[in-house]
């Protein structure tokens, strides 16, 4: 089920809001938080339900269950995943933590690297070594990547005394909970255990609803709207190379700046919704995503992309390794295992790791430049300079994120530098027209978490150093509600033409 789905927009959430605020007012909070945790497992479960042949189950018999069980294996390997996580945490609190702590990230790294990437390593090796070890092809759990980087974090939380492990339920409704499972923002336990936890909250439904509803409006239309109308134009480029094609100059540059708008988009559009979804419930969810084209160099896009993952990997991998303690030097190679790390995260491909290489390698050039370099380089018109510096090499980057193979993307790289010649022929100028459009919302336009910057969790907005902008703040009126729902109305009237978010696949 995805958030521009009929079912999703029509049938799960309308259901879903009503039993919650029916269940907290009429019977208890508790209890309200435990419905909505067995709706998110339900919101998972669907992922694997909708695509079971059920036509092929006949009564109820032992060879039904066995498939039945089959087709929700996934939702069964996240619950397991809650329990042991949550036994884990429970025994943190009486013995030894780091012992257990060192158990609970054993665990989940190991079940995310079963599923992940034991298919990739045996390719590998059999590449390398000449061996024939079997390819198990179990296929990728929806959000394992997410899921499991919240239960390190929450057992990191438990081990720092930042909070405590919770009921049950409500840890099983902080890893599962729909509007984030899929594709983040990573939340970190203590950011969401005292909105859960609190007990006396009044809910205004309707300031809810209306702030929530909106958010999620404008990153619906993100998405339907503004990505699925690039997509065809940065799928037709990757089509091409991995025909073995070699695209021209200037087709090389719309396709790839086309993916950069489209991810641009997608992402946005999917972060939009899950702070706008969470909100339409009462919930705060910490900002995940703050305009990062408009960033002059590496350090600033990483401050602003997918920011609780930057979070994540700063406070869980960088830092213990070091951080800049040390010099320079050790500086750079934190910072080069970091982001290496963090590209084999996003999938289990060598074209991964190069993206996340070029972005260590980046984010080195851009410590030692801020060190070193002139003064005065991101001001007044040099900041424009390395903005547009900026964007040509993420958009560069984005070919290997993108591409399907190391052939499809040197292809398109030398597509880029040239080296295949001019290309004009087939160009579109429908994709220039959305090119330009995309490009004139990047950076003509104020980004979701400064117009609602008075709606969103404070600390959040500190931590992503959000300045608001003061004439164009969102506040309640029967224009803005209009405007709302007429971009709600259009882009449900073109959801049904969307696919699935792009980092749904990781």
């Amino acid at each position: 089920m995805i958030f521009n789905s009929f079912e999703f927009l029509f049938l799960f959430l309308p259901s879903v809001l009503a039993l919650y605020y029916l269940t907290r007012q009429y019977i208890s909070h508790w209890t309200a938080l435990s419905l909505l945790a067995a709706a998110s497992f339900f919101f998972y479960a669907w992922w694997d339900v909708s695509r079971a042949p059920w036509y092929e189950l006949t009564g109820f018999n032992l060879d039904s269950l066995i498939q039945t069980l089959w087709f929700v294996r996934h939702v069964l390997l996240l619950l397991g995943s809650v329990i042991i996580n949550h036994i884990i945490a429970r025994l943190m609190r009486r013995w030894r933590t780091q012992p257990l702590l060192a158990i609970g990230i054993i665990f989940n790294l190991s079940l995310l690297g079963f599923f992940k990437y034991a298919d990739f390593f045996a390719e590998n090796i059999n590449a390398l070594a000449g061996l024939d070890m079997p390819v198990l092809g179990l296929g990728l759990p929806l959000a394992i990547s997410f899921f499991s980087f919240q239960q390190i974090s929450y057992l990191v939380d438990v081990a720092r005394h930042k909070t405590d492990p919770g009921r049950f339920f409500a840890h099983a409704l902080f890893v599962s909970f729909f509007p984030h499972i899929v594709a983040g923002p990573l939340i970190q336990h203590h950011q969401i255990a005292s909105q859960f936890n609190d007990t006396t909250r009044k809910d205004d439904i309707w300031d809810n609803l209306g702030v929530g509803l909106s958010i999620f409006a404008v990153g619906l239309a993100k998405k339907v709207l503004i990505a699925e109308s690039i997509e065809p134009y940065a799928t037709s480029l990757f089509s091409l190379a991995e025909r073995g094609d070699a695209p021209g100059l200037i087709a090389a540059w719309i396709g790839a700046i086309a993916y950069a708008l489209q991810i641009f988009f997608d992402f946005s559009g999917y972060s939009d919704m899950a702070l706008g979804l969470a909100r339409c419930l009462g919930f705060r969810l910490p900002i995940n995503f703050n305009g990062p084209y408009k960033s002059a160099s590496i350090v600033e896009f990483w401050r602003r992309w997918h920011i609780t993952l930057s979070h994540f990997l700063r406070d869980h991998l960088y830092i213990p390794l070091g951080g800049n303690r040390n010099g320079e030097g050790r500086r750079s190679i934190n910072l080069m295992i970091t982001m290496l790390l963090g590209g084999l995260w996003h999938g289990a491909a060598w074209t991964f790791v190069i993206w996340g290489g070029l972005h260590g390698l980046g984010l080195t050039v851009a410590h030692y430049w801020g060190k070193w370099g002139p003064k005065g380089w991101f001001d007044g018109r040099r900041r424009i300079f390395a903005i547009a510096l900026t964007f040509i090499f993420t958009t560069i980057a984005w070919v290997f994120f993108r591409a399907a193979s190391w052939n499809s993307a040197l292809s398109i790289l030398a597509g880029m530098f040239g080296l295949s010649g001019l290309g004009l022929a087939g160009v579109d100028p429908n994709a220039i027209l959305w090119i330009l459009f995309g490009l004139w919302i990047v950076w003509g336009l104020p980004d979701t978490p400064e117009v609602f910057a008075d709606q969103l969790d404070e600390q959040s907005m500190k931590d992503a150093q959000i300045k608001p902008r003061p004439g164009l703040r969102w506040k309640f009126s029967k224009r803005l509600a209009l405007i709302a729902a007429g971009i709600l109305f259009l882009s449900i009237l073109n959801a049904w033409k969307t696919s699935e978010f792009i980092y749904y696949a990781f």
